[in-house]
Order: C-alpha cells, then sequence, then structure tokens
C-alpha cells in the first residue's frame, strides 16, 4: 500500500473519535414535537379549547429552554401559549409540555382557519454541556381551525368506577337509601357543555343471575367543559340490604346509549363510613307526599285563618 494511502485510511478511522470528542452526539441529537399540530374542525363562537404539545429532546444533559413564535396573522389574538414564549427545560428532563390555548372570539367568522407556531431551542443560560457544540434545534407546529354554525354534542365514557356504600337507614317510617356514586371520566367529544342525560342501573346478586332492583340517579349531572376531560358523578339510590352485588349499568346522551358494561360493588352497614347517604331527594314518592301533605295543610289552614281575620275586621269597619 503506498503512504498516501495509508495516511488517507490513517484519517478515515480517525473521524469518529474527533466527533466523539468534540461533542458530535449532541450535534445529532434529536428535537421533536407530538403531536405537531392544533387541529380542530368543531369550533363554535366563543368557544375554548386547549391542546398539550410534548417537546421532546434527545439528550437532556444540559438545561435548555425553547423559544416559541406564533405566525397566523388572521388568528393570531386568538393562541395563547399557557406557559409563555419562553419554555425552560431542565436538564435531566427529555419531555416538556407546551400547552396552546384557542379562544374563537363572539364575532369570529365561520370558516376555516390557518397558521403556524415556530419552537426553536437554545442552551438555557448559555449552558453548554463541556467538548458540545451548540447548535439551535427547531420544529413547526401547523395550526388548522374551522369555526362552525353547529352545536355538537357528544362526549365518550373514559372510565367508570363505583365505591362502597352505607346501606339506607330508617326514621320513623321514612326510609333514605343509600347513594351509589357512581363516577365517570368524560372526555367531552362536542362543542357545547355536556354531561350523560342518565344513567340506570340493573343490580344483581353476586353471581349476576338473579335481579334484585333497578334504579337510576336522582339530579343532574355536573358538565364537562367543550374538549374537555373531567370526572363526574352519577348518585344513585338503592334500598338493597348491605351485602356485595354486580350491576349493569347503562349511560345515555339523550336516547343514544354511549356505554354499558357490568361493575361490582359493596353495601356495608348503616354507619360503617362516614360518607352522607340520601336526604328528602332520596324517598320515595308516597313518602314525600307523607312529608309535604301535613306541611301543605299547615300552610292552607294558616292562610284561612287569616284570610277569615282579615274578611272579620273588614265587616267590624
Amino acid at each position: 500500500m503506498s503512504l498516501t494511502l495509508k495516511k488517507l485510511a490513517v484519517f478515515t478511522m480517525l473521524i469518529p473519535v474527533f466527533f466523539l470528542s468534540t461533542g458530535a452526539a449532541d450535534v445529532l441529537a434529536g428535537f421533536g414535537i407530538t403531536p405537531p399540530y392544533v387541529r380542530n374542525s368543531s369550533l363554535t363562537r366563543n368557544s375554548v379549547y386547549e391542546q398539550q404539545i410534548l417537546l421532546v429532546r434527545g439528550d437532556a444533559n444540559v438545561a435548555q429552554k425553547a423559544e416559541v413564535s406564533i405566525d397566523a396573522p388572521e388568528i393570531e389574538g386568538w393562541l395563547y401559549l399557557v406557559e409563555g414564549q419562553e419554555i425552560i427545560m431542565e436538564k435531566g428532563v427529555q419531555k416538556v409540555p407546551m400547552t396552546v390555548r384557542v379562544t374563537v372570539p363572539d364575532d369570529a367568522d365561520f370558516g376555516d382557519y390557518r397558521g403556524k407556531i415556530r419552537i426553536r431551542t437554545l442552551p438555557a443560560d448559555g449552558e453548554v454541556a463541556a467538548g458540545a457544540v451548540s447548535i439551535s434545534l427547531g420544529a413547526l407546529v401547523d395550526v388548522y381551525l374551522s369555526v362552525i354554525d353547529r352545536e355538537i354534542r357528544d362526549f365518550r365514557v373514559r372510565r367508570i368506577s363505583a365505591a362502597d356504600l352505607n346501606e339506607g337507614s330508617k326514621v320513623g317510617w321514612l326510609f333514605f337509601p343509600g347513594k351509589i356514586n357512581f363516577s365517570m371520566l368524560i372526555e367531552n367529544t362536542g362543542n357545547v357543555d355536556i354531561s350523560p342525560s342518565k344513567v340506570e342501573f340493573s343490580i344483581f346478586d353476586r353471581t349476576g343471575k338473579i335481579l334484585l332492583e333497578e334504579t337510576k340517579n336522582i339530579g343532574k349531572i355536573e358538565k364537562v367543559l367543550p374538549y374537555g376531560t373531567e370526572t363526574v358523578t352519577a348518585e344513585i339510590p338503592t334500598r338493597l340490604p348491605a351485602g356485595s352485588y354486580i350491576a349493569r349499568y347503562t349511560v345515555y346522551n339523550d336516547e343514544d346509549i354511549k356505554q354499558e358494561g357490568d361493575i361490582t360493588f359493596n353495601i356495608v352497614a348503616e354507619g360503617t363510613l362516614q360518607t352522607a347517604g340520601f336526604g328528602f331527594s332520596g324517598l320515595s314518592i308516597s313518602h314525600k307526599i307523607s312529608v309535604l301533605l301535613p306541611v301543605f295543610a299547615v300552610m292552607i289552614a294558616a292562610l284561612y285563618i287569616w284570610s277569615a281575620k282579615r274578611k272579620y275586621k273588614v265587616i267590624r269597619q
């Protein structure tokens, strides 16, 4: 092999050593975002929508900062960066959230809107790892929004649970049922406030073969804001004694069934748990009438006496 070829071979072998010693790993370390867009095609006027984007970097040996700028002239006033336009990525942290909040004004024109959000990473306070080559990496977030003149009322049930409860209690002739707190993680996929319209329970013995009670929630269920995901609770009365049970539940959005399935729960002896049961709202119709009828009778009697006294005074005058 000639001298020139030998020198070339040695130089080729030294190239990777050179890059490793000068921090080439930092140069090649990646930066990305997920998802790479802010997208919503069902916005209405006055609606508020938030989307979280993760800033992900391959090397977290040093602290960095992400400088964020909005390039969307038509809708720049709609977009707000919850964490600010400078986001610090601490040393050792590879994933950092960035939340984009969209607020549609009440006079927005119906139609489609586009824009971009630019992200650039820089060392925080000039910090650079020893021997590293400082470069700036970036990413681009595409913004796709549509404002429509139509209400969408829909949701998904992400998770359900039912805690143990005290059995019902009797006071005099009145029976106050136990309260099943049926929790649901609801994702509002529409563009207006929404909640399940009704939750029905068919309660069976622990074998799931003998139907013991059919019941449904009392009162309204708290609503979830558009595009939000929150846990809400349906309060369901039961007159069953202490024991273990299986319930077949059905969650409704008006007349549509959104989810159904089985869930187990336990009813314990009265006073075992420090949780309140139902008050007056849980009484049966006959028991409510038995309470309200005497009250109305007293009120009517009082009005009659008051009216009679007024007439008597008029006659005497």
